[in-house]
C-alpha cells in the first residue's frame, strides 16, 4: 500500500497542538490535572491535588483563535482566557505563541476557626511547537513565563495585598493527543512548573521566597 504523504493526512482533534481550529469551529475537552505538592511544603507526605479541568476555544481566522480554560477544586478555582496566534512551517511542523490572562479564587472556613479566602491575577505569555509524528499522533513542547499582576488574601480582618507586576516563574509542557476510541481522542502530558507560587496551594501561606518545582500530570478527553 502506497503511503499517504503528510500533506494529505486529515486534521485531527486537538487542544495543545499549535492548529487553529476553522473560523466559527468549536473546540472542548474536559479531563483532570494532577498536581504534586513540593515536599518543601508538605514535608514527607506529597499530596497529589486534582482539579476538574475544561477548555474551550474557538477559531477566529486561519491563524487565530481564542482559548478559555476552566481548572476547579470547587472550593477554589482558576478561569484561563487567551489568544492564539499559530502557522504551519512544514506539513509537519507547527509553531505557535499566546498570551494569557488568569484570575483565581479561593476560600476555606472550618466552622468558626479558619476563615480565609484569596483571589489574584496572573498573566502566561507562551510558545508551542508541535509536531505530527504520525497521522494519528501529535507531540507539543511549550513554554510558558509566569507573571503575577495581582494578589490579596484575607484571614479574618487581616488582609495582604500585592498589586505590582513581577515575574513568578517559568513552565514547560509536553503533551501527546492521539485516538483513544472510537473515533475520540485524548490528551497526555506533563507540565513542570518553576515558580514561586501555586494558586492551588495558597492556603498553606508558605513562607518560602523562592522557586520550587509543581509537577503536574495532565488527561483530558477531547470532546
Amino acid at each position: 500500500m502506497a503511503q499517504v504523504p503528510a500533506s494529505e493526512w486529515p486534521d485531527q482533534p486537538e487542544i495543545y497542538f499549535p492548529q487553529a481550529p476553522r473560523p466559527g469551529q468549536w473546540r472542548k475537552s474536559l479531563g483532570a490535572v494532577f498536581t504534586t505538592t513540593p515536599p518543601e511544603l508538605t514535608e514527607e507526605v506529597r499530596v497529589s491535588v486534582p482539579a476538574i479541568d475544561f477548555h474551550l476555544q474557538r477559531g477566529l481566522s486561519k491563524h487565530f483563535f481564542a482559548i478559555s480554560r476552566l481548572q476547579t477544586q470547587f472550593v477554589q478555582s482558576n478561569l484561563a482566557l487567551g489568544l492564539r496566534w499559530v502557522t504551519p512551517v512544514t506539513d509537519r511542523l507547527h509553531v505557535g505563541a499566546g498570551y494569557d490572562v488568569t484570575g483565581w479564587f479561593g476560600a476555606l472556613q472550618i466552622k468558626d476557626v479558619f476563615n480565609s479566602q484569596a483571589y489574584g491575577i496572573q498573566t502566561f505569555p507562551n510558545l508551542s511547537v508541535g509536531y505530527r509524528l504520525t497521522r494519528d499522533l501529535e507531540i507539543t513542547v511549550k513554554g510558558e513565563a509566569i507573571m503575577d499582576l495581582y494578589y490579596r488574601s484575607q484571614v479574618g480582618s487581616l488582609a495582604v495585598v500585592y498589586d505590582r507586576r513581577q515575574v513568578n516563574g517559568v513552565a514547560f509542557t509536553v503533551m501527546l493527543e492521539q485516538p483513544f476510541y472510537n473515533n475520540r481522542h485524548v490528551s497526555i502530558g506533563f507540565r513542570a512548573a518553576y515558580s514561586n507560587f501555586n494558586w492551588q496551594l495558597w492556603s498553606l501561606y508558605d513562607t518560602f521566597d523562592r522557586n520550587l518545582l509543581y509537577p503536574q500530570l495532565i488527561f483530558g478527553f477531547i470532546l
